[in-house]
């Protein structure tokens, strides 16, 4: 008798799980925007890659290779700084009370 949709999955994920505890890994997941997908595919053509998580990897591995003062260009990112005003935190008091925007 053929197996049911869900058996092969569950074999499947059984096999999967299998592998990876095998060689020590673990399954991750990335959400990937516009920007990155766009970074991701210009570093895997520059660079030979043929899977963004070699991409990822291979870049990951180096920077944590690298000394501190090496990588650390590579692993700061903008953050806006948020500030504000009095008017804007009255009105978000007002809100926050009301539930009605001014």
């Amino acid at each position: 008798m053929a197996k049911s949709n869900a058996e092969l999955q569950k074999d499947k994920r059984a096999k999967e799980k299998a592998l990876l505890d095998r060689i020590g890994a673990e399954k991750r997941t990335l959400i990937v925007s516009k920007a990155l997908a766009d970074a991701l595919q210009v570093l895997g053509e520059r660079h030979d890659f043929e899977e963004w998580q070699e991409t990822v990897s291979t870049f990951i591995l180096n920077l944590a290779a690298a000394p501190a003062d090496e990588s650390a260009r590579f692993a700061s990112m903008s953050r806006p700084e948020i500030i504000v005003t009095e008017k804007q935190s009255r009105l978000l008091d007002r809100f926050a009370m009301t539930g009605v925007e001014a």
